[in-house]
């Protein structure tokens, strides 16, 4: 009797490994979202007016600050990125769903981190090109 028991048991445990493993293969296996040539038109179209809204909210916020001869460039992108928060996580967003429009759901996680690097490399660049308007400004 015990046997039968322990058998049933083994028997449960099993169907429910191969259950979940086979659900979660699915998950894994599942195709990437088909979208129409407008659905990405309309992303690719977001992501870059989102970021011509993040660079010119920087531009226009380092320029009320580069006429203060003590701060240094550095500072002024620090203080306009503070200005530019909200743009720059409008940006963000846009490239997170950028990147996660195109990639099945098992994928979902690796394309928001590399939605992240790519925000943050675009943050960095454009902080970049903030300094050197302010450099350019002060000559």
């Amino acid at each position: 009797m015990m046997f039968f028991d322990a058998a049933r048991s083994w028997r449960g445990a099993t169907i429910l490994v191969i259950l979940c493993g086979s659900l979660t293969s699915c998950a894994a296996f599942s195709p990437a979202p088909n979208l129409t040539a407008d659905e990405k038109k309309a992303l690719s179209t977001n992501l870059n007016e989102k970021y011509k809204a993040y660079q010119d909210c920087m531009a226009s916020e380092s320029d009320r600050f580069s006429h203060i001869a003590s701060a240094p460039p550095s500072d002024i992108a620090k203080g306009a990125q503070a200005g530019c928060e909200a743009a720059f996580k409008g940006y963000h967003q846009a490239v997170t769903k950028q990147f996660t429009a195109f990639v099945s759901s098992a994928s979902q996680a690796k394309a928001r981190s590399r939605a992240d690097e790519h925000a943050n490399e675009a943050k960095d660049r454009t902080w970049g090109h903030v300094i050197q308007r302010v450099l350019i400004q002060r000559q």
